[in-house]
């Protein structure tokens, strides 16, 4: 399943509704085939998905976004995750959403409802939905995919089925038949500190020698339904550790995040689907993030079309990115707004970083004026 197009209407947070593309909207160039997935006639999708901005500018809620909408599409207990606070209460949310699945294109359309129950906490039904479908055939082409004018839907939501929880999508049906196994795997939540998740059995060595070539292997064993993690280095004898968190003691943050991020990244690249990291340049160099957007940008390391979507302060991560359509723009003015920077940036021989730097297009620097302030502040409270 490849997500095509997410549009959300009723967001509090945002300006306008939510509009994000997925497919690649600019042509698809002989030196650009490493960077885009081919699904069918001109059809591609981005290998990689980035959304810049400044600090509250809406990038992790926009990627709390795709997330939730990877559990509608999953016919995941919506009750069953944390409720989305960007949801308001009492008030119509609409998520449209375009997919590519099984040789078709689909258009989901979910209207629901968070409420507050008896005791105070939230929960979320769903409404109505209608689900769309087309075959994915010559006449599709960038100008009409997402056009379903003339077609009726394959299948209304009826409430009165006792058999379909209320916070439960009818995808639940079309995923029977199509059999979709695509990963979603989302570290969103471990943005701001890192933790050792063990699968079992070992860290592959050439991840380890990537992060600190000082380790000889990682390795998690379970024993009576524990993780027993032994870790050794080089000249010195073996440790084993009985819980996740001793590894601290021993390894940086930045190698237990890049344990955890390069694993990850392996099994989305094995099976296809979308691994979502916010700020990705947390506790790693540029180097190590390069390295793990190269895995999803090469054709020989990424041939099911795997997704990398990020977050990110540093500019100049985008200029690893050659397609303009595979950054998004986020900011803040009297309420968020997303982007793609193909629409903003006609332009392809413009650094991305430059124009994002420069506050070419307003709102990615932060205020003169408030850095001005904070200056004039300083040097206030140094006089007294």
């Amino acid at each position: 399943m490849n997500i095509l197009r997410i549009a959300v209407k009723g967001l509090p947070l945002y300006k306008k509704p939510l509009d994000i593309s997925f497919y690649a909207v600019q042509n698809v160039h002989n030196s650009h085939l490493n960077s885009v997935h081919k699904l069918f006639g001109n059809i591609y999708i981005n290998s990689v998905e980035a959304f810049a901005g400044i600090n509250a500018s809406g990038k992790t809620t926009v990627l709390n976004v795709l997330t939730f909408t990877s559990l509608l599409l999953g016919a995941e207990h919506l009750n069953a995750e944390n409720i989305p606070l960007y949801l308001e209460n009492d008030t119509a949310t609409v998520f449209d959403v375009d997919f590519f699945a099984d040789g078709k294109i689909y258009h989901l359309c979910s209207e629901l409802i968070k409420y507050k129950k008896q005791d105070g906490s939230s929960n979320i039904r769903i409404v109505s939905e209608r689900l769309w479908a087309k075959p994915a055939n010559s006449k599709v082409n960038k100008a009409n995919l997402l056009d379903f004018e003339g077609l009726g839907p394959i299948r209304i939501r009826d409430n009165s089925d006792e058999y379909l929880p209320d916070d439960v999508s009818i995808m639940i049906a079309v995923n029977k038949q199509i059999q979709d196994d695509t990963m979603f795997v989302n570290r969103a939540m471990f943005t701001d500190f890192n933790l050792f998740i063990p699968n079992g059995g070992s860290v592959p060595t050439e991840v380890i020698t990537l992060l600190d070539p000082t380790i000889e292997y990682i390795n998690v064993q379970t024993v009576k339904d524990k993780f027993v993690t032994k870790l050794k280095f080089y000249g010195q004898e073996e440790l084993i550790l009985f819980h996740p968190s001793e590894l601290y003691a021993y390894l940086s943050s930045g190698t237990i995040k890049g344990v955890r991020v390069f694993s990850d990244a392996i099994n989305v690249l094995k099976r296809g689907g979308y691994l979502i990291l916010d700020e990705i340049e947390n506790h790693f160099n540029r180097e190590l993030v390069t390295s793990i957007l190269r895995l999803f940008t090469n054709k020989k390391t990424n041939p099911k079309g795997a997704v990398i979507v990020i977050s990110t302060h540093y500019p100049d991560l985008l200029d690893e990115l050659p397609r303009n359509d595979s950054v998004f723009i986020t900011r803040r003015n009297d309420g968020l707004t997303v982007d793609n920077l193909h629409s903003l940036l006609k332009r392809n021989d413009m650094k991305k970083s430059e124009v994002y730097q420069s506050n070419f297009l307003g709102g990615t620097a932060p205020k003169y004026t408030s850095l001005l302030a904070l200056q004039k502040s300083i040097i206030k409270g140094l006089e007294e």
